[in-house]
């Protein structure tokens, strides 16, 4: 009985020394690839600014002597006509002194040249002493005609020279006004700039007739092309910015006062090896990639250019036609094998 015993414990153990071993399964990840390739892209900056009247084309009213603020027509903000009234001025107390001591001094002179011309006619006069108050009287008289022309006889309403937005008004009715001084100021819609801030650094490296696009803060809002007109490398002691100035295109939507971000183009790059944004992973602050070959993700470390939307530029470590891992990567290791179709089937019993 021992021995039929042993012989079948041998044979199981036969048995089971034949029958081969299960081989182990090599992991495989399913991932989505895109193609490196070969890219135009443009190199932008990001700027902000508003909208502001062009000072070639503000018109400033002034007070053409010293008055009182007599009435106020419009409102800041406001959009006129050619020929609108705008402010009321009166003569001050000391403009209407200088009236009537014109006028008087007029008089004065007008009897004097009056009495040399009588004088002369008797003989007690020369001709030159005749000419000489003559001269005085018309002289005296150009005088107070010429204040009582300006004043409109003490109450004067200016009106806008041209079509335009009330920019500024800045005095309130009763306010003096003295002579020469701006009582408002009128921008036109039709020539406008925007001002956009820019880091120092930025500012030196752009040039004026560099392409950007406008855009309005609100919403919605339109995009505006333009080209920088001129760059003020002064910097702003409030902001520590430089500015760029930029010509708003006539017939634009965008408004006086208006809030802007601006895209400016500062280095166009022709044909550069790109990705998606979506390929490039960090190990730290180190960025790499996954390249697909023969099935295998082969992880490469990259140098990053500059960025333009959701494309990358790579300068080292890939070439045009690999195929980079876009969605998958992080659960990847270096020489793990991929699969970009559809998931193998898992085998049926």
């Amino acid at each position: 009985m021992r021995r039929i015993i042993a012989a079948i414990a041998i044979v199981t153990a036969l048995s089971a020394c034949s029958k081969p071993a299960d081989k182990a399964v090599e992991p495989t990840a399913q991932v989505r690839t895109a193609v490196v390739s070969l890219q135009d892209i443009d190199e932008l900056i990001t700027a902000y600014g508003r909208v502001e009247f062009d000072p070639s084309a503000i018109q400033i009213l002034t007070a053409p002597f010293e008055a009182q603020v007599a009435q106020v027509h419009v409102r800041v903000g406001q959009a006129v006509r050619s020929g609108q009234p705008v402010i009321t001025l009166v003569a001050s107390s000391n403009t209407r002194l200088d009236l009537s001591r014109l006028a008087r001094e007029a008089g004065l002179a007008d009897a004097a040249a009056a009495r040399l011309g009588r004088l002369r006619a008797d003989g007690l006069a020369s001709d030159a002493d005749v000419a000489t108050a003559a001269a005085a009287a018309a002289t005296a008289r150009q005088a107070s005609t010429n204040l009582q022309r300006l004043t409109r006889g003490g109450r004067l309403t200016l009106v806008a020279p041209v079509a335009g937005v009330i920019d500024a008004l800045p005095l309130s009715p009763g306010t003096l006004a003295p002579s020469g001084t701006s009582v408002a100021n009128l921008g036109s819609t039709a020539l406008m700039n925007a001002r956009l801030g820019v880091e120092v650094e930025d500012a030196q490296r752009l040039r004026t007739g560099a392409p950007l696009t406008l855009q309005g803060l609100h919403d919605e809002g339109v995009s505006v092309p333009a080209r920088v007109t001129s760059i003020d490398r002064r910097v702003d002691p409030a902001t520590r910015l430089a500015a760029l100035l930029v010509a708003i295109p006539r017939g634009s939507p965008l408004l006086p006062g208006e809030t802007l971000k601006a895209r400016i183009v500062a280095n166009a790059l022709r044909g550069v090896t790109t990705a998606p944004r979506a390929a490039i992973l960090y190990d730290g602050d180190a960025p790499f990639v996954f390249v697909v070959r023969n099935g295998k993700a082969i992880r490469r470390a990259v140098t990053l250019g500059i960025e333009q939307g959701d494309t990358v530029q790579i300068r080292t470590g890939v070439q045009a036609g690999d195929q980079l891992v876009v969605e998958g990567g992080p659960a990847l290791s270096d020489g793990m094998a991929v699969h970009t179709g559809q998931p193998p089937q898992a085998a049926h019993p």
